[in-house]
């Protein structure tokens, strides 16, 4: 569960037979701020590699994946605060 503020950054749907993937790459570390439609991960499963985006402006708080690890579709890969 996250904190009051906090948003979970979940890996997206990747098509109708893929239920996994794996977190291949962080590209924002802990602390950084993150500007909506940037990419703070990438995850590749099966033949789709693609980067993880934000909507908001964020600070990225705790990463909850390593990189290497599989993580299931809809699974919470980061915990983040939006930013003014």
């Amino acid at each position: 569960m996250s904190s009051a503020g906090q948003i979970l950054v979940v890996v997206p749907d990747l098509g109708d037979s893929v239920t996994e993937a794996t977190l291949t790459h962080w590209l924002a570390t802990v602390g950084t701020i993150v500007e909506p439609g940037e990419a703070i991960a990438e995850v590749e499963a099966e033949k789709v590699n693609i980067e993880i985006p934000v909507d908001t402006r964020v600070r990225i708080d705790r990463h909850l994946v390593a990189e290497g690890d599989r993580v299931n579709i809809g699974a919470a890969i980061a915990e983040v605060t939006p930013v003014d």
